[in-house]
């Protein structure tokens, strides 16, 4: 009796040994052993936004098209937080762009335009923006407005088409310097009245009036050249 006894005890002994050598290396309390199937998700931003090489706005003439693209450089994120540039679902690009003038004829494509470092566009999609085409005159006009909304005023470009050709058209505003670009009110697009482009400016805080610019069209430089300037209440 004895003998089994120890037996007995000594079994016991073994057996308890064991469960405790169990629980210290599996104190996972969840039947089964359940483990979660997916990594904890991270909430961090990546640290670039996924390129886009895309074509970003598009005008067709009957003698070519007008392109504006990135050479290689392009970026594009949703905005994120609502603002006077845009919702946040619209998206922003940013990169090395370039207006770029492709010929109906089959010629070979020339370079218009490089704008500035970094040169951002936001629209509410990523279709391409279809450019706004005016005539004044006997001059055909694209004009291309990176932001499609603004707190003050949208960024304004101008090109125009003669002889199957395109070219980037400045901004003579009488003060001795040229500009490749001009702001225009957010709520009134440009507009074409006979031999004039009529451009509405922006609108600062504060401002009780805004200033509407009357432009004639110098071919032979291919410049806007202001005529006459006026002032109205928005």
């Amino acid at each position: 009796m004895n003998v089994k006894l120890a037996v007995m005890l000594l079994l016991l002994a073994l057996l308890s040994a064991c469960m405790n050598r169990a629980v210290q290396e599996d104190p996972d309390p969840r039947p089964d052993h359940q483990q979660d199937a997916s990594p904890p998700v991270s909430t961090s931003l990546p640290d670039s936004a996924p390129a886009d090489l895309s074509i970003r706005a598009l005008g067709t003439h009957p003698d070519g098209r007008l392109l504006i693209k990135p050479d290689t450089r392009a970026n594009v994120r949703a905005l994120g937080a609502p603002s006077c540039y845009g919702l946040e679902t619209d998206l922003s690009w940013k990169g090395d762009y370039e207006a770029w003038w492709e010929p109906a004829s089959g010629e070979a494509s020339g370079k218009l335009l490089v704008f500035p470092i970094d040169f951002e566009i936001i629209q509410p999609s990523d279709e391409p923006i279809q450019l706004q085409r005016l005539s004044v005159g006997d001059a055909d006009l694209f004009a291309f407005v990176p932001r499609y909304t603004d707190c003050h005023a949208r960024e304004t470009y101008l090109f125009g088409v003669a002889g199957g050709q395109a070219f980037p058209i400045m901004f003579d505003m009488k003060t001795g310097q040229p500009l490749s670009r001009i702001g225009q009110h957010p709520h009134h697009p440009l507009r074409a009245e006979r031999d004039e482009l009529v451009v509405y400016g922006g609108q600062g805080a504060g401002q009780d009036f805004i200033s509407i610019y009357h432009f004639r069209y110098d071919a032979d430089n291919h410049m806007m050249v202001l005529d006459r300037k006026e002032q109205a209440q928005p």
